[in-house]
């Protein structure tokens, strides 16, 4: 019966995708756009750049952007033609890929008897969780990294559990290339899975040194042989060590700018306000090309600060020195209010929901029930002292802090869905189950003496 169950599940999840990635959006994110022009870029010139119809005047540079989506659907236009919907449809069927990677994941985590109900009951309401979560579906309507990025941690993770049982280097092996696929997809989990790393020989220590660095260094190795290719090829194009992607300033001198209380659709307009000479050299260029406000973008601002304060340096350099200085001045100057301007960052991340939940009462209240189930599940297995724990709080944590440092936006967390989903399968069915147990003892008290 659970298995028919979760067939249901992975069709509907698999159908509602489909629909969206047919249709299509009818406001394509900056984002998805930029992805889909790097694409036709790779097909059309073989060159990693923005091109074709709708390509700003003042584009991001291209090497800002992560080359795992790109490389795909560029990929899939050599063969099947210059057509996006056929790269939307793909990625919707890798992203339905999740929601059975959910329920294997949350039935290895269950810390119940596999004898009892609840591991399959746990991992049921983790895969209806990733199946049906709105924001997931309707990211299927465009060329985003994180349904494709969601399915590959989760592969990787569920991987790396089963590695653990196994003890096979070959299976270590796989586990790095496909972690090293998500990195290709979304280049801060290099950061991430270096952690994780770590985090794996502390927990394996206990076998002996040789033991515990072994498959780790394995995992490492298959990896970086993913990365290799396009880290040698940045060193070529840029004359230095970029080994995913740039705009790691960019993205810390955003997430530093505390005028902005956290939210980074704020800091153009509070820049532009604050420094005026740079909302005037934009005016005088646009008067000089025609373009209009549409022109006006955060990057061609930062590039505009960078050249400003910091002209020796190239403009990711100049932002990210900016950024750095900014948290050390705020941490001198005003610890308090750079802690509690952390801390919005925060629950903005995890806590707020993408805008297309929080039209409604239900949206908001069922993301925010999902993520203290997934906290409870989480601390199940703390309590419980599985070494699995310290796996996915790692992932957890060091996901937090990266976006808290730079830019925090909820986006980050849909990265992570699957595993949220997968913990708060578990924590959902625990607490059904100490409710369970605390009825039984209450209708069957013992004897009193």
């Amino acid at each position: 019966m659970r298995y028919l169950a979760l067939t249901l599940i992975i069709i509907a999840g698999l159908v509602l995708r489909v629909d969206h990635a047919w249709q299509g959006s009818a406001e394509n994110l900056p984002d998805s756009a930029a992805y889909e022009r790097i694409a036709r870029g790779l097909h059309e010139r073989s060159e990693f750049e923005q091109v074709g119809p709708g390509t700003p005047a003042h584009p991001q540079p291209a090497s800002n952007y992560s080359p795992g989506l790109p490389l795909l659907a560029g990929g899939i236009f050599e063969v099947a033609g210059d057509d996006v919907r056929l790269v939307r449809l793909l990625l919707a069927l890798i992203g339905t890929l999740a929601v059975p990677l959910t329920y294997l994941i949350a039935v290895r985590l269950c810390p119940f008897p596999p004898e009892s109900v609840w591991p399959a009951a746990a991992g049921l309401t983790a895969a209806a969780i990733c199946a049906f979560y709105p924001t997931l579906i309707s990211y299927s309507e465009m060329l985003l990294t994180e349904p494709l990025a969601g399915t590959l941690i989760a592969g990787g993770v569920l991987a790396m559990l089963r590695a653990r049982d196994q003890e096979r280097m070959a299976a270590w092996l796989g586990v790095g290339l496909l972690l090293g696929m998500a990195t290709m997809v979304r280049p801060e989990y290099l950061l991430v899975f270096g952690l994780v790393a770590a985090t794996l020989i502390v927990v394996e220590r206990r076998g002996g040194v040789g033991h515990a660095v072994a498959p780790v260094a394995v995992m490492l190795l298959g990896l970086c042989l993913v990365i290799a290719p396009w880290t040698i090829r940045n060193v070529a194009e840029y004359g230095r060590l970029v080994p995913l992607s740039t705009g790691g300033g960019q993205t810390l001198y955003s997430g530093s700018y505390l005028p902005s209380g956290g939210n980074p659709t704020k800091v153009l307009p509070d820049l532009l306000e604050r420094q005026p000479a740079i909302r005037a050299e934009i005016e005088r260029q646009n008067l000089l090309s025609g373009e209009g406000p549409e022109s006006v973008t955060p990057e061609r601002a930062f590039a505009l600060v960078a050249a400003r304060t910091l002209p020796r340096l190239n403009a990711d350099e100049a932002l990210s020195r900016l950024g750095q200085e900014r948290y050390k001045n705020e941490l001198r100057e005003n610890p308090a209010g750079l802690a509690a301007f952390l801390g919005h960052k925060v629950l903005r991340i995890w806590w707020r929901g993408r805008s297309d939940l929080m039209q409604h009462f239900a949206g908001p209240l069922a993301h925010r029930l999902i993520i203290v189930a997934a906290l409870a599940g989480l601390a199940l297995l703390a309590f419980r002292k599985r070494p699995e724990f310290w796996i996915l709080a790692t992932v957890l944590v060091s996901v937090t802090l990266i976006g808290t440092i730079l830019v925090a936006t909820p986006r980050r967390a849909l990265v992570l869905w699957p595993l949220v989903s997968a913990l708060a399968g578990i924590g959902m069915t625990g607490a059904l189950a100490l409710a369970r147990g605390w009825l039984q003892r209450r209708s069957n008290p013992g004897a009193i003496a």
